[in-house]
């Protein structure tokens, strides 16, 4: 049981910190924010429930996203002075009325100032003696990047601070958002020139941010909110009077903002909003509630991601409406079938979807999904998008349901269930090879060659097993349509390369169930070679910390079927890592030590200097932390160098001295 939380807990630190990621760097949402604050709460919960799994990187610590390392033409970070911190987001009254309790048995007689929620880019902008000297975004909390130049193209930000009734050092906290009206105008525009249209305001304003060009920042005519002063000597005690300065000093201030007595007041104020959100110029999710007084505001203080005094009341997002049009039975790499719903393209939270995963056979029939039906999606849990909801008043009487196949739509296979799901056991299925073919490639890292590819050589002939891919020739490459001698050449260069790869990645690369990266390396730790694992009895597995019953019969299964057999005997053949050197091992040196890498490497790719390390028995960390023991500094590196430094422990590498070492431990292998 305890495993169970152990890993149901790492998988939701993995999820929200790529959702995180994705977010704040890459300017993506996958998944609605009622469902992530839903995977945050229920994260905070279960390491609320076990302390003894605390890690401080975790998404319930951490506000924002990591700021990217620098690369060619980035701004290096900017800390921040005062931390910045998000807000803790809450979807019902009744959870407002437990935020309130709590805080009352701190604080009594509570007055609230209430405030729109704006769906922009948090910024910080800081006056010195009145002027504008360096405009950062929120980044991670401590440090962002600097923006200045283009926070300067808009023009509801003053330069200088009117009046003179200011402190010498000053913070303004605010929201950078596209109004709806400018954001229109832009697509309309994007499309007319044949370019892509962009997603949504919050990414939008985001991208723009990031733009070099300040005349094309200025041309978007982005818009500024600001909602919250920090600094010394501050000449007002209470939110209230802070939104007055603000406007005084030549900001615009959330107009709507509205002081509150009490929960009474604030609920009304929600009710009002509710209705009216959409008729505002830009774009808002939700209501913030404050509490008034600075006073109170510091007695309360700060967890490590959220002030105690602050919470969001979001509105849920709306269920989007879309048509039915036809449903594909896909296959994957272990025969499981995976049912799809193509519907009506449909705009949801700036992605169009044009396809709905229905899970399972279970699913379906739960839902009670007919042909033609009206589907209602929302973005959430691990597939995006997902069906909420079936409009049946718009059910035509002429439809049926939707029933499973019994035979696999690829190879005619008679079907087997097993756990809700349907199985095609049929091993030289057309897509379950062709997927298993895709997923070692991926895994492996070999470039140029996609899915595409991948079935035009099967269908070819040239590639029916994973080990074809190291008979391929120029020959049969050049009969593909649209590849030529440059690209052959690219290709064969990145099989070849691709058998640096260390035993643990080829070992996941092969597919079996249930054994992804982490499995991989616990295999790799206990079998030194492929053959002892392939002879490895059940009790020894299961004996192994991380494997259970269920995973030790998926290994003993897939070794002994002789088409598994002899692929990895002919990988062995064509030079791939399949087993732990001994000699290597005995004498490596970089084994059991620790890296990070900063900047660029002249000569190969982070991916390649990672797998090169682990492969020596090293390991690769992305941040620096109390258990590296050499940083490896390329080109245009970024802050974790600095960092490095200040770490005694931390031995500093250039990128020839790296390869020296690597050289010497292959002189010695």
């Amino acid at each position: 049981m305890y495993k169970k939380i152990q890993k149901k807990i790492s998988k939701l630190r993995k999820e929200l910190l790529k959702y995180n990621d994705q977010y704040y760097n890459s300017d993506i949402s996958e998944i609605s924010d009622y469902h992530f604050d839903k995977k945050l709460k229920k994260l905070f919960f279960l390491e609320k429930k076990y302390p003894e799994l605390h890690d401080p990187t975790s998404p319930t610590m951490k506000v924002g996203a990591t700021v990217h390392e620098i690369e060619r033409d980035s701004i290096p970070p900017v800390h921040h002075k005062y931390k910045m911190y998000s807000i803790q987001n809450t979807y019902s009254k009744k959870e407002l009325m437990i935020w309130k309790k709590k805080i009352s048995k701190s604080i009594h007689s509570l007055s609230f100032v209430c405030e729109p929620k704006y769906d922009g880019v948090s910024i910080n902008l800081i006056y010195q003696n009145g002027s504008l000297t360096n405009a950062v975004t929120r980044g991670n909390g401590e440090k962002g990047e600097d923006v200045t130049e283009n926070i300067k193209t808009i023009k509801y930000i003053p330069f200088k601070l009117r009046g003179n009734n200011y402190p010498t050092y000053l913070e303004i906290r605010g929201e950078i958002f596209i109004p709806i009206k400018n954001f229109i105008k832009i697509n309309k525009e994007r499309i007319k020139n044949g370019k892509i249209p962009y997603a949504n305001p919050r990414n939008t304003a985001s991208g723009t941010l990031k733009i070099h060009d300040h005349q094309e920042v200025r041309k978007r005519d982005l818009f500024c909110i600001a909602f919250h002063v920090l600094g010394n000597n501050l000449p007002f005690d209470t939110q209230d009077e802070a939104m007055k300065y603000i406007k005084y000093w030549g900001f615009q201030a959330p107009e709507k903002a509205r002081f509150c007595r009490n929960m009474k007041e604030v609920f009304h104020f929600i009710d009002f909003w509710k209705i009216w959100q959409n008729k505002l110029p830009y774009q808002t999710d939700g209501i913030v509630i404050k509490v008034n007084e600075y006073q109170k505001q510091s007695i309360l203080g700060f967890t490590n991601k959220y002030p105690r005094w602050a919470i969001a009341y979001k509105f849920r997002q709306k269920l989007s409406e879309t048509k039915l049009l036809s449903i594909t039975f896909q296959v994957g790499r272990t025969g499981i079938i995976t049912p799809v719903a193509n519907v009506d393209p449909v705009l949801i939270a700036g992605t169009t979807i044009k396809r709905v995963t229905l899970y399972n056979d279970s699913f379906i029939q739960k839902m009670g999904i007919h042909y033609g039906d009206t589907l209602l999606l929302e973005k959430g849990g691990n597939i995006i998008p997902k069906v909420t909801e079936i409009n049946v008043k718009k059910r035509s009487n002429q439809t049926f349901p939707v029933f499973f196949f019994k035979k696999c739509p690829s190879c005619n296979n008679i079907l087997t269930k097993k756990n809700k799901l349907f199985y095609c056991t049929n091993q030289n299925c057309y897509s379950q090879k062709i997927e298993k073919i895709i997923h070692f490639v991926n895994v492996m890292n070999i470039k140029k060659i996609g899915s595409k590819m991948i079935n035009k050589l099967y269908k070819k002939g040239f590639l029916y097993s994973l080990y074809n891919l190291y008979e391929l020739k120029k020959e049969e490459l050049l009969q593909i349509d649209g590849v030529k001698e440059k690209l052959a050449y690219a290709i064969l260069n990145n099989i070849n390369k691709s058998k640096n790869n260390p035993y643990c990645r080829v070992l996941f690369s092969l597919g079996i169930r249930y054994v992804g990266e982490y499995i991989s390396k616990k295999l790799t730790e206990n079998f030194l070679d492929i053959n002892s694992l392939i002879h490895a009895n059940y009790n020894h597995l299961i004996s192994i910390s991380g494997i259970g019953k269920k995973i030790a019969k998926s290994i003993m299964t897939y070794f002994s079927i002789t088409e598994h057999k002899h692929i990895v005997k002919m990988l062995v053949q064509y030079g791939l890592h399949l087993s732990k050197d001994f000699i290597m091992k005995k004498y490596s040196f970089i084994e059991g030590k620790s890296f990070v890498f900063t900047g660029k490497l002249s000569c190969m790719t982070r991916n390649e200097a990672k797998n090169m390390v682990e492969f020596l028995g090293g390991r690769v960390y992305n941040t620096v932390n109390n258990k590296i023991n050499f940083i490896v500094v390329g080109k245009n590196f970024g802050s974790k160098l600095k960092k490095s430094m200040k770490k005694n422990h931390v031995k500093i590498l250039t990128e020839h001295i790296f390869l020296d070492m690597l050289q010497k431990e292959k002189k010695e292998k």
